[in-house]
């Protein structure tokens, strides 16, 4: 591999590059952000009145936690649930209710889930109980700790490979599923405000 431009960071220069590998390597184009790749048996909307009003998100957040991290850490466990049941459990897709919203032109503004996704705010503690208590009922769910943030995705590999589970600081925790299971687990939890 070459250096990196002169003025730049050879660390983040290594990490550039290496990231650029595992793209070209895993055969990922320009057609397939685009969409043009993408399979079309792979569908996860659904029309309104198949919407799935027994399922819910949930985001529990930290309380006090700064409104920046907050949103990054929510926003991070939102894409990690999808990626998740695309994964690890296909057939959740359709449950999550993604919709196509037409404006008075015609154009589509999607995929927008038409289920709840409720924000909450709660104890440190609330969210490893609520991380345990999701996993222990099935549902899908993810996480987010503060080795997460700063630096580069592989600093934050790092920090979590060399941090126990009771030692990791939870930002957040997100799950998806029927509400009549998730709403015991949050009963705790408030509203974020």
């Amino acid at each position: 591999m070459a250096g990196p431009p002169a003025g730049h960071d050879r660390q983040q220069f290594r990490v550039r590059n290496s990231a650029h590998s595992v793209r070209r390597s895993r055969g990922i184009t320009r057609e397939a952000f685009r969409g043009t790749a993408m399979s079309e048996s792979l569908s996860i909307s659904v029309e309104p009145e198949n919407v799935d009003t027994d399922c819910k998100f949930v985001v529990a957040v930290r309380a006090k936690l700064d409104h920046g991290v907050a949103m990054n850490a929510t926003a991070h466990l939102c894409l990690g649930l999808v990626a998740k049941a695309a994964q690890e459990r296909p057939e959740l897709l359709p449950r999550m209710s993604f919709l196509r919203f037409p404006d008075a032109g015609g154009e589509a503004h999607w995929p927008v889930s038409g289920l709840s996704l409720v924000v909450l705010e709660g104890r440190p503690a609330w969210l490893r109980r609520l991380r345990s208590e999701a996993a222990e009922a099935g549902l899908l769910c993810t996480d987010f700790t503060s080795a997460m943030t700063g630096g580069t995705y592989a600093d934050q590999l790092e920090r979590m490979e060399r941090t126990a589970e009771a030692d990791l600081d939870y930002y957040a925790v997100a799950a998806f599923g029927p509400r009549d299971v998730l709403d015991p687990l949050t009963k705790k939890f408030s509203l974020l405000r």
